[in-house]
């Protein structure tokens, strides 16, 4: 079975390594091509080395890989089956098993959004001071939260500041005028429905008279008061204008000058003079983007007073826009209880002339008020009994064909003790 040398090397290996050979020689499968006989592929004389012992491995190895037909280490590893995996724990997981651990969301918990503390059915605050409106909204999903004012969105702005974090909604102004009087709304909605949060606010008139005695017993100031408006008027583009009101009544107090209700900085094209009681806007050269309302406020401590006008650029060479004003309507300061009547007159039928004070319509079915009309052209706005609630400032709007024209004028409401 064994040739003399096969079995004089089996003899000086150990039984362990002569029995793991005779093995594995013996299940390794023929070659391929014809075996070789011992006079051609002699076997491998016995050296000194041969007495070393044999690494079972490296024999097992290369008795391996004498075959030609060895299994690679890669191929004897045990291959997992597709699609499966295992975890840090040592078991199967699989996307079936994942979603058995997430928890479907609970409807049950949502709901629609409610107020935790709602708005303050009214409020009234007086004209000058801050506006702080707060309600707390709790829903789930998270609520959106909007304002309105009576019925009209609203949205932030230089005026006005919202804010909505964490449930909490709020609405600021700064500083009330008469016209932020009216119904103010909180809504909150998510998907499962709406609710309303609601505030009437009443803007009180200054106590310029509580005020006015107060200082007055003290040895303070008055309220600054205006003998002589600003007039509206057409003025040529290019041209130089000045603007004048005269103001006294009190001994110290500032004044400003607006455009189209922004302050108009002091600069050599638009100069503030002062001559004694005359305050002056001097305008170097007038272009038609200065077209608009101009208003010159004086305020002190105590109040403040205003006059309100509009100047009409005209271009040479270009037709005026219509219906053109003819006579424009003139600011006024009146006692209270007494009547105030502004009359204007336009070059053309004007298809429509309606009345606004500070923005907002004035209410043509209020018997407050009183509307004529004389002829196609001629129209008059009359407040019989002046109330101080009056005061503010009035524009008429006419409506033309190709477009509308307005022009603004003030009514100033003194008490008897102003």
């Amino acid at each position: 079975e064994h040739s003399e040398e096969q079995a004089q090397l089996l003899k000086t290996l150990s039984p362990e390594d002569r029995r793991f050979l005779e093995t594995t020689l013996k299940d390794l499968p023929l070659p391929a091509g014809p075996a070789a006989r011992p006079s051609e592929q002699p076997y491998p004389k016995k050296t000194a080395a041969s007495t070393k012992p044999v690494d079972i491995r490296e024999a097992a190895t290369k008795a391996e890989s004498s075959s030609g037909t060895g299994t690679s280490p890669a191929a004897k590893r045990q291959q997992k089956q597709y699609g499966q995996r295992l975890d840090s724990t040592g078991t199967n997981r699989s996307r079936s098993a994942t979603k058995e651990l997430e928890l479907p969301p609970d409807d049950s918990l949502m709901h629609a959004p409610s107020f935790t503390g709602p708005l303050p059915k009214s409020l009234d605050i007086k004209d000058g001071e801050m506006l702080s409106l707060k309600c707390t909204v709790k829903g789930d999903p998270e609520p959106k939260v909007s304002w309105f004012k009576n019925g009209e969105s609203i949205s932030s702005s230089d005026v006005v500041d919202l804010k909505y974090r964490q449930g909490l909604a709020s609405l600021t102004i700064q500083e009330l005028f008469p016209e932020d009087e009216g119904e103010y709304v909180c809504k909150a909605t998510n998907s499962f429905g709406s609710v309303e949060s609601k505030c009437k606010l009443k803007v009180l008139p200054m106590e310029q008279k509580a005020a006015g005695k107060k200082l007055a017993a003290v040895g303070g100031d008055k309220v600054p008061k205006i003998s002589q408006h600003l007039k509206s008027q057409e003025v040529p583009d290019g041209t130089k204008i000045n603007l004048t009101c005269k103001i006294g009544g009190a001994t110290k107090f500032d004044v400003v000058w607006l455009h189209n209700e922004k302050e108009i900085k002091p600069s050599k094209d638009f100069q503030y003079l002062n001559e004694g009681e005359k305050y002056i806007l001097k305008i170097a050269e007038i272009f038609p983007e200065d077209s608009g309302t101009y208003t010159c406020e004086a305020f002190n401590d105590v109040g403040e007073t205003f006059s309100s006008c509009t100047l009409a650029v005209i271009i040479p060479g270009e037709d005026k826009r219509q219906p053109a004003f003819k006579t424009f309507p003139i600011s006024q300061t009146v006692n209270e209880s007494k009547p105030a009547k502004f009359p204007v007159k336009f070059e053309k039928e004007p298809l429509k002339v309606s009345w606004l004070k500070d923005g907002k319509s004035v209410d043509e079915q209020s018997a407050r008020y009183k509307f004529t009309q004389d002829g196609k052209k001629d129209f008059a706005f009359e407040i019989p009994n002046c109330l101080v609630t009056d005061v503010g400032q009035y524009t008429v709007k006419a409506t033309g064909q190709k477009g509308d024209t307005t022009a603004s004028f003030s009514l100033i409401v003194h008490t008897d003790d102003h």
